[in-house]
């Protein structure tokens, strides 16, 4: 068959207009979409001693036995978690606890597949007895910092020795953000340093609702609380109960609906959601979903589950149970977000 030049003419130009919406799709449908993670990763210690700090189990002499193998074959595995989250977008954001110093930082990001990504990040030292810190892990091409620094809890007697908060303040893309990373003290001695832990939950409210004075609106809290969403220190701490004389909280506990369903962490056979994002409503609508990035906001790929559990529940692969190393990854969850911009 014979095509005329004036038809040959309009199926090129319908191929060519054809062409432009294709060359447009992407830019029109797909946004940027960054990833948010934290970790509580289970005593990331370096294996030689610190005489400063109470980290003598965790030596190549104590009584765990930590020896170097051990080290980077949990540094390789923690890379390997955060890789597995979407292989094709790599994590904005990964804050982290229970991490020892600047030098188990630089090999997690320098000396295992993370360095690919360039990653940097920020550390400040605390006091905390067993020189356990928190940390920011970013990727530079899509967070820029602008201020960072530690809010620190009150300490009245030495054995409340306890994590700072860190607060970074940066770019996300093109959106400021403001970002707490908090590990709280331990349930440990019959729950003592429960009115230590919603003084640091306090203070942290009290620092975001001077900035949202000043103007500022996106504001993500993450960390191990030691406490879950319902339980009145983070209600009182942080303020997300809503009442008559506070009907629109400033924060949304994204754990909130996990309670009876699911958890990060396991303790007696029981789901715990310790490890919590709390968010302002700016935020909170920016969050998307798919199958990895679900309403629990919880990150359990069957790597990261204990098999030898007898329990019903899934409970998270420990580097150590008690005093025997199982190799695996930590004794939490990690917790998972995706926001666009």
């Amino acid at each position: 068959m014979k095509y005329s030049k004036n038809n040959s003419s309009k199926k090129n130009n319908r191929l060519k207009n054809i062409a432009l919406v294709l060359c447009m799709i992407p830019s029109m449908a797909v946004a940027q979409k960054d990833i948010i993670v934290f970790h509580n990763c289970e005593n990331l210690f370096y294996p030689l001693n610190d005489s400063l700090t109470e980290d003598d189990e965790y030596t190549l002499e104590g009584k765990k036995h930590w020896t170097f193998k051990k080290y980077k074959t949990k540094l390789n595995e923690l890379a390997k978690t955060y890789i597995s989250i979407d292989k094709n977008n790599m994590p904005s954001i990964i804050g982290l606890s229970e991490i020892e110093n600047n030098t188990v930082l630089n090999a997690l990001t320098m000396d295992t597949p993370l360095r690919k990504v360039g990653y940097k990040y920020i550390h400040y030292s605390s006091n905390d007895i067993r020189g356990i810190d928190v940390a920011l892990i970013y990727n530079p091409k899509r967070f820029s910092v602008q201020e960072s620094k530690v809010i620190t809890a009150p300490i009245q007697k030495e054995e409340d020795r306890t994590r700072d908060v860190l607060y970074v303040k940066g770019k996300l893309g093109e959106m400021l953000v403001n970002i707490y990373v908090v590990h709280a003290p331990s349930r440990r001695e019959k729950n003592i340093k429960k009115h230590l832990r919603q003084e640091i939950f306090s203070l942290v409210y009290s620092h975001i609702d001077s900035l949202m004075t000043k103007g500022e609106k996106n504001f993500i809290v993450m960390g191990d609380m030691n406490d879950n969403p319902w339980d009145e220190t983070i209600k009182d701490g942080f303020k997300t109960k809503a009442h008559a004389n506070n009907p629109n909280p400033l924060l949304i506990n994204l754990m909130q609906e996990n309670k009876g369903k699911t958890g990060s962490y396991v303790y007696n056979g029981e789901y715990l959601s310790f490890d919590q994002f709390l968010v302002s409503e700016s935020i909170k609508e920016k969050i998307v979903f798919n199958d990895n990035f679900n309403e629990s906001f919880i990150f359990k790929p069957d790597f990261l589950i204990d098999k030898n559990n007898k329990s019903h529940l899934d409970v998270p692969f420990s580097t150590y149970k008690g005093m025997h190393y199982q190799g695996g990854i930590s004794d939490h969850f990690p917790i998972i977000m995706m926001i666009k911009e």
